[in-house]
C-alpha cells in the first residue's frame, strides 16, 4: 500500500493525519473516527492508518475501518477512491454484493485485490469479474482465482476461457484452456495462428513463411537474406532449439500453420493444447496422423482426438496404429480391434507391447473366427 499515493489524494488540511511526522494524538484521534470527515477522506486516512508500523495505531484503525457503516463505504466508494484505499477494504465488504459490485468495476481496484474476491464471491460478483475482459487479459491471478469459484455457471467459464483463447492467452495447468481450444473451429484456429504470428522470433516465422522449403531434415538453415536488428545471419538452428524457446502461444501458432518437421515436435509437446494444435492443423498430412498413431510419446488427448475423427480413421494403418499403440486407452484400443485383419490379430494375440487385456481379447477373436470355420 502506497502511503504517498492516499496523502496525496487527501486535501492538504488533511494530510497531517497520515504524516509519520504528526503528533500521535492527531493521529490517534483520527484512527478511533473522532475526526469529523467526510466518507472518502474517512476510508482514506483509516486506509493509511491500519497499516502503519504503530501497532495501537494500526490496531485502533483497523477495527474503526471494520465498524464503518455500509452507507459510508457506499459513499466512499463513489468518490474515486485511490488503489490502495480500495484494497483495504476489499476484505470488508467481502458479502455485501451491493458494495462489490462498486469495488470490482472500479477501474482503480488493483488486481489482486479482486483475485482476492473471486474464488469465493456470489454469484452476481463473479460473473461481472467473469466479463471484466480488461482485466482477464491482464491478470492471470484473477483468472486461475475465478475458475475455482463454485457459484459460477458452467457456461459463463466456458465463456470465459473462449475468450482468452480466442485472444492468444494460455495458462499452464488450467485444463479449461484446452477444453476451450478444442472448440474452435479450423478457420478460428487459423484466425488464431494469424493473429498470434507476430509474435514468433524471426527464425519460428520461417517455419511458417517457408513451410515448403524445409521438409527435409532435423536442421533448419536459414537465407542470407533473414535479416536480424539490421545484420544478416547465415546461422544453423536446431529446430528443436528454436521449439523450446517459444512460449505455449508461439507453440500454437507454429503447430497450426508451421511445416511438417515442426508439427512432429509440436505433437509430442506435454502442453495438450499445443499438441491438440499440431494433430488438429489444417496442414496436417495422412502420414503425420499414422505417426501420431503409432508414437507413445503423445498424450492421450492426441491419441482420443485421431480416434474419434471420422476421417483420421478410415485408413486401416491409423486404426492398426492404434490397436497396437500401448498408449491408446484400452476401451478405443478394443473397438478398432474388432477391424483388424487376421494377421493383425494373431500378432496382437502374442504381442508383449500391448495392454494384457488386448492380448486376451485378440486371442478370444481369434478362437471365434476360427472356430466359425
Amino acid at each position: 500500500m502506497s502511503l504517498a499515493e492516499l496523502q496525496k489524494a487527501l486535501p492538504d488540511p488533511l494530510r497531517k493525519h497520515l504524516d509519520p511526522a504528526s503528533p500521535m494524538p492527531v493521529r490517534m484521534m483520527a484512527a478511533k473516527g473522532l475526526v469529523p470527515l467526510p466518507p472518502k477522506e474517512m476510508v482514506i486516512i483509516l486506509a493509511g492508518l491500519s497499516k502503519d508500523e504503530d501497532e495501537i495505531l494500526s490496531t485502533a484503525a483497523k477495527e474503526e475501518l471494520q465498524k464503518l457503516p455500509d452507507r459510508i463505504i457506499d459513499a466512499a466508494l463513489k468518490a474515486n477512491l485511490p488503489a490502495a484505499a480500495l484494497e483495504a477494504i476489499a476484505p470488508i465488504i467481502f458479502g455485501k454484493d451491493d458494495l462489490l459490485e462498486l469495488l470490482v468495476l472500479d477501474r482503480n481496484t488493483p488486481d489482486h485485490a479482486v483475485a482476492s474476491l473471486a474464488a469465493n464471491c456470489s454469484e452476481h460478483v463473479a460473473d461481472l469479474i467473469a466479463k471484466d475482459q480488461i482485466r482477464l487479459l491482464r491478470s492471470e491471478e484473477i483468472v486461475r482465482s475465478i475458475r475455482e469459484n463454485k457459484s459460477l455457471l458452467r457456461s459463463t467459464l466456458d465463456r470465459l476461457f473462449d475468450f482468452l483463447v480466442r485472444e492468444g492467452v494460455f495458462y499452464e495447468g488450467i485444463p479449461e484452456f484446452a477444453e476451450s481450444f478444442s472448440r474452435l473451429s479450423p478457420d478460428e484456429m487459423e484466425a488464431l495462428a494469424d493473429s498470434l504470428s507476430d509474435s514468433l522470433p524471426p527464425e519460428a516465422k520461417e517455419l511458417m513463411e517457408r513451410a515448403a522449403d524445409f521438409e527435409g531434415g532435423e536442421w533448419v538453415e536459414f537465407p542470407a537474406k533473414l535479416r536480424y536488428g539490421g545484420g544478416v545471419s547465415n546461422k544453423r538452428f536446431s529446430l528443436h532449439s528454436v521449439i523450446s524457446s517459444l512460449n505455449v502461444a508461439q507453440k500454437v501458432a507454429l503447430a497450426i500453420k508451421g511445416n511438417r518437421e515442426a508439427r512432429e515436435i509440436l505433437v509430442r509437446d506435454t502442453n495438450k493444447i499445443v499438441a491438440t494444435a499440431a494433430i488438429k492443423s489444417p496442414r496436417l498430412t495422412d502420414r503425420e496422423v499414422v505417426n501420431a498413431a503409432q508414437s507413445r510419446a503423445v498424450c492421450q488427448d492426441v491419441i482420443r482426438i485421431i480416434a474419434n475423427s471420422k476421417q483420421m480413421t478410415r485408413s486401416y494403418q491409423v486404426k492398426s496404429a492404434l490397436v497396437f499403440n500401448p498408449k491408446t486407452p484400452i476401451p478405443i484400443a478394443r473397438t478398432f480391434l474388432k477391424l483388424m485383419n487376421n494377421a493383425d490379430i494373431k500378432n496382437l494375440a502374442r504381442s508383449r507391447n500391448v495392454s494384457a487385456v488386448i492380448t486376451k481379447t485378440a486371442k478370444q477373436l481369434l478362437e471365434r473366427k476360427l472356430g466359425g470355420r
